[in-house]
């Protein structure tokens, strides 16, 4: 549920927190430097002497004092607020106010400062989304038009604070082509500012999404540059493939892990099972025939080729005889091959959940890069005198 119906927020919490930060620095220099600008034209002599008084400057101080107090507070809550959102759209409707008063004391219709609209039609955009900026356009139009028609007839009085603009507040043609532009021009910028920071949050996540690809390519490379390393660690088969499902089922989060080793083209053992509860094989006596008709297993040994199974139950390439001994999750199952021999075959799954693309992509470069490691060990082994 939205704090303010209509604003909508399309970054997280981390993003808006980071864009409220911005937005509070410059907060930090808008209202000070539109006081001194009122001052400076007041002791050069371009302000008009009934509205720069004492009091009138007072009264500006204490508004700038008093924005600068909520700014103040804002930069503490920004950093214990859990939900930034509501904070937001208080803070909106509060800019808004500020600087209409800010508007109506330099001269209503006639004040140069209605671009001060803009900063919060951008900070809308940029802390929360284009549709909130085009609502706060509208919000600024019509508190801003309701000043100036109040202005107009007479309601509130008329604050001529620029000599240079006194009495253009009472001419029609001005009062309407500077009404239409400001209201026209605050929701052109809104169109702008939406644009602009649409494009600043797609460049962003596109960036992020590069990042996070390339922190999980380093971490595949990291995958396989272990299996290599555990040619230098291990010399047994059962120590070796010990470590290379371990190593699987830790990056790819894994309920369980296979191995099967190709015993002189004839059959494929069963040499280790891994599960998530850290039950293995358990002395588990498998042997696959290696024939076509031996099921899935056998098939990628023979055509040397991976298959990822998102629905085992209606495949037609399940061995259903094997699956009683093994299970039936959705897997994924590639073949370990070194020079156009197989050495063997590793199978993953998780239950309930099927191995994503990009898993299965992981699979297949990792199973090749296991099949150095086991023929290395089965070479020392003699249990296979030559793969090649």
């Amino acid at each position: 549920m939205e704090p303010v119906q209509g604003i909508t927020f399309q970054d997280n919490q981390e993003e808006i927190r980071k864009n409220l930060r911005i937005i509070i620095r410059i907060r930090w220099f808008v209202s000070p430097s539109i006081l001194l600008i009122m001052v400076l034209a007041g002791v050069t002599g371009m302000a008009n002497r009934m509205s720069f008084t004492a009091e009138q400057i007072a009264l500006n101080g204490a508004n700038v004092v008093i924005m600068l107090l909520l700014n103040l507070t804002y930069s503490l809550l920004v950093k214990r607020v859990r939900d930034l959102r509501p904070m937001v759209v208080f803070q909106l409707l509060i800019d808004v106010i500020h600087f209409a008063f800010t508007v109506y004391k330099t001269g209503g219709v006639t004040s140069p400062f209605t671009f001060l609209f803009f900063f919060v039609i951008f900070s809308a955009a940029l802390l929360a989304s284009s549709r909130s900026a085009y609502l706060i356009a509208g919000a600024s139009s019509i508190l801003y038009g309701a000043m100036v028609a109040l202005d107009w007839y007479g309601i509130l009085p008329h604050q001529a604070y620029f000599v240079s603009l006194k009495g253009l507040n009472n001419n029609p043609s001005y009062f309407i082509l500077t009404v239409s532009f400001t209201v026209g021009s605050t929701f052109a910028f809104a169109a702008l500012s939406g644009f602009l920071t649409n494009l600043i949050r797609k460049r962003q996540g596109e960036i992020r999404r590069t990042v996070g690809l390339l922190r999980e390519r380093n971490a595949t490379m990291n995958l396989l540059f272990k299996t290599s390393e555990a040619l230098n660690q291990y010399d047994s088969m059962e120590g070796i493939a010990e470590f290379i499902l371990a190593q699987l089922m830790e990056f790819l989060k894994l309920d369980r892990a296979l191995l099967y080793i190709n015993r002189n083209n004839e059959k494929l053992h069963l040499q280790t099972l891994r599960s998530k509860d850290g039950k293995g094989s358990g002395g588990m006596a498998l042997d696959i025939p290696l024939t076509m008709d031996s099921g899935l297993t056998a098939r990628v040994a023979l055509e040397q080729t991976a298959y990822n199974i998102r629905d085992p139950e209606n495949s037609e390439l399940i061995n259903r005889e094997l699956a009683k001994k093994i299970g039936l999750n959705p897997f994924a199952i590639a073949p370990m091959v070194l020079r156009n021999h197989t050495v063997g075959v590793i199978g993953i799954d998780r239950s309930f959940k099927p191995i994503k693309e990009e898993e299965f992509q992981v699979l297949k470069s990792f199973a090749n890069q296991a099949a150095i490691a086991i023929d290395s060990v089965l070479k020392k082994k003699a249990e296979l005198p030559s793969s090649a």
